[in-house]
This record gives C-alpha cells, sequence and structure tokens, in this order.
C-alpha cells in the first residue's frame, strides 16, 4: 500500500491499494475512489459495542469505522484547511490520535480508543476521546492549521490549549487541568482549561482548535 499526500488549501491523502490489501478510516470522510474498490464495514473488538455507545452519546462523534479493499486508489479528506502527515509505525508502536483526526490507517495497525476526562467544570472541557492505534503500519492523520512536532524526554512536561493536541506516543501521558487566573474564588472561576503531556514520547499539535468555530 502506498499513501501519497496531496497538498493544498484543504489537503488529502491518496491511498493505492493492490488486489487484497486495505485501509480503514472513520466513516464519511471518503472523497472519492475506483470503482474496483469494495467497502465494507470495519469489525473493532476494542471496547465493543458499549464503548461506541458511549462515544457517541459522550463525545457525539460517528463511531463505526469504513475498510476499503483494492486493487485501486482511495482518496481521503476531512474537509478543512490545514497539513496531513503520514506517520510510519514500527511493530508494537503505539500512537494516540485525538478524535476526528484519522484519515485512513493501513489494515495491519491496530485500533482501540479511550477517553480523556474533562475538568469537570461549567464549561466546553467535558473531556474527549482518542484513537489508539498500534503497528506496524501507515496512518494519515489531519491537522487543522499548522502541524508542529517535538520529543519529550522522560518527565518532560509541555502545556497545551485544549484543543491543540494532534497525537501522542503511548508512552506520553495526558491530562486536563485548570490554570487559576487568580487567587480566590473568582480566580479558580475564571481559570484556563489545558491539556498537559509528560514524555517520554513523540507529540504533535494543531495551531488551529477543530472544535471551535472559524469565520
Amino acid at each position: 500500500m502506498q499513501l501519497e499526500v496531496v497538498p493544498g488549501l484543504v489537503p488529502s491523502v491518496l491511498a493505492t491499494l493492490a488486489p487484497g490489501e486495505s485501509v480503514y478510516g472513520e466513516h464519511g470522510i471518503m472523497l472519492y475512489k475506483d470503482t474496483p474498490v469494495t467497502v465494507g464495514r470495519k469489525t473493532v473488538h476494542a471496547g465493543g459495542l458499549l464503548q461506541g455507545v458511549e462515544r457517541v452519546s459522550v463525545g457525539g462523534m460517528p463511531f463505526f469505522l469504513t475498510e476499503f479493499t483494492g486493487p485501486g486508489h482511495v482518496a481521503f479528506s476531512r474537509d478543512g484547511v490545514g497539513e496531513v502527515r503520514v506517520v510510519e509505525l514500527s511493530q508494537n508502536e503505539v500512537l494516540d490520535v485525538r478524535e476526528g483526526s484519522i484519515l485512513c490507517a493501513s489494515a495491519s495497525v491496530g485500533y482501540g480508543m479511550f477517553h480523556v476526562h474533562g475538568t469537570h467544570r461549567p464549561g466546553r472541557m467535558i473531556g474527549f476521546w482518542m484513537d489508539r492505534l498500534t503497528g506496524p503500519g501507515s496512518v494519515a492523520l489531519h491537522g487543522y492549521g499548522n502541524v508542529l512536532s517535538m520529543a519529550l524526554h522522560p518527565r518532560e512536561t509541555v502545556t497545551l490549549d485544549a484543543g491543540a493536541l494532534l497525537y501522542k506516543s503511548g508512552s506520553a501521558e495526558v491530562k486536563t487541568m485548570n490554570l487559576p487566573f487568580g487567587g480566590g474564588l473568582l480566580g479558580h472561576l475564571e481559570s484556563l482549561e489545558v491539556l498537559e503531556v509528560t514524555g517520554p514520547g513523540k507529540l504533535a499539535f494543531q495551531s488551529v482548535d477543530p472544535g471551535l468555530p472559524h469565520d
């Protein structure tokens, strides 16, 4: 299988599949495909039906995955301004990806998911889902705006805007927290909701929060 990034204001990724080769992605993001490419629903064993229902009810995300099998070409797009990154995963390498970011992954990539709890205070920070991908294989991701990346040393920590996280290594930890603007009750009520990511591992973040409206 070959993944080719098609750049532009709204980028896409083109997958070239040999006979019998497959890729999967979230339902509803296919841009186009060749007629011989077949389409089916991918069976996800991790989490099961109950976790899928929870994801829809808590995160509002369509849960099931669609699988495409060659021969032929199939293209995927997130219908948003940004960058597409292709990540190669080695055997048993784990990558945690922010919900709504996967374009496609090769069939050899294992899939799971988990929920990052929010700060449980008034506002939009109620938590979010992450897709857990396990290699080997190739993964294409869409980041909104510009995508920046770094490597974190053990116990090194970086603080991100709540909507900035794109992906992290499975070895890195993420948690939500509040940064109070000052002391007292008023300072805590006006606190800034952020994410704290601690290494070791790689980290990528996006300059545009896809959860906020933009003109």
